[in-house]
């Protein structure tokens, strides 16, 4: 049994390389908006707590586990070739010898910038892993419409949203009527990774009076939104079905008429 235990504890050690190993959950979700004026960096940093950086430390930092940028102290930084264009490795982080280049500085921000960060450093007997979660926002060519449609006492309602990032959920409201069905289908994914999607609803409308409703436009997690007014009053995406009806019958009508000439 002893020697057992001495196996396994020598077993780990080589396969670790480490004498301690920490690893930190995510924090907060990290939103990154895209803005046509957005050129500064957005910079993750590695706050990281090592008890030996004497001989040896190197910073590795992974998107989705896949390696995009690291550091090894003494030496120049580097991104991934395959990412060079995504990282500044120039970017100083701090004037200490053991961070100076310890942080990511995101660049040509897209949405495939969104992801599961994560920082690992490595000293010679001590290593620190630290999370990041990073979601960017891209409503910058969206388009935002909300229909009305009127057929006898009912209301239909139905909005529409194109070219957003990421799976936007849309949310219909009355101001003063209460809605009696809802229906939403799954937002749809272009080639691109943009989302395109749209939601119905029936308002049971018994009155004369103007009513006024909304759509709004949320993104999980994300304080902010997007959102779109319409009034009975409003001409916009009107149609009175029953004047639709009138007209087929008014145009049939003199079609038959035309027989007897």
């Amino acid at each position: 049994m002893q020697f057992l235990l001495v196996f396994i504890i020598l077993t780990s050690v080589a396969y670790n390389d480490v004498g301690c190993q920490a690893d930190r959950a995510a924090g907060e979700t990290k939103f990154l908006v895209l803005e046509d004026d957005n050129t500064e960096p957005t910079v993750l940093d590695c706050d990281f707590h090592l008890n030996d950086t004497e001989s040896f430390l190197t910073v590795k930092w992974f998107r989705n586990d896949k390696a995009i940028y690291q550091w090894i102290r003494g030496s120049q930084p580097a991104p991934i070739p395959e990412f060079k264009n995504d990282v500044d490795s120039s970017y100083e982080a701090s004037k200490d010898p053991n961070k100076q280049y310890s942080s990511l500085a995101l660049i040509n921000p897209s949405i495939s910038s969104t992801g599961d960060y994560k920082c690992v450093v490595q000293s010679k007997t001590d290593s620190d892993t630290i999370h990041k979660t990073v979601q960017v926002i891209d409503t910058r060519n969206n388009t935002l419409k909300l229909a009305r449609y009127q057929i006898q006492n009912e209301t239909q309602l139905e909005c529409t949203i194109s070219n957003v990032f990421p799976k936007p959920t849309l949310t219909i409201i009355s101001e003063d009527d209460e809605i009696v069905k809802v229906e939403t289908p799954d937002p749809y994914e272009n080639e691109d990774g943009y989302f395109n999607a749209s939601t119905k609803a029936v308002v049971q409308d018994n009155d004369e009076d103007i009513d006024s409703y909304k759509c709004v436009v949320t993104f999980d997690g994300y304080s902010q939104n997007l959102t779109t007014e319409i009034t009975s009053s409003s001409c916009r995406g009107f149609v009175d079905f029953r004047i639709v009806l009138l007209n087929s019958f008014v145009l049939c009508l003199l079609a038959n008429l035309n027989l007897f000439i």
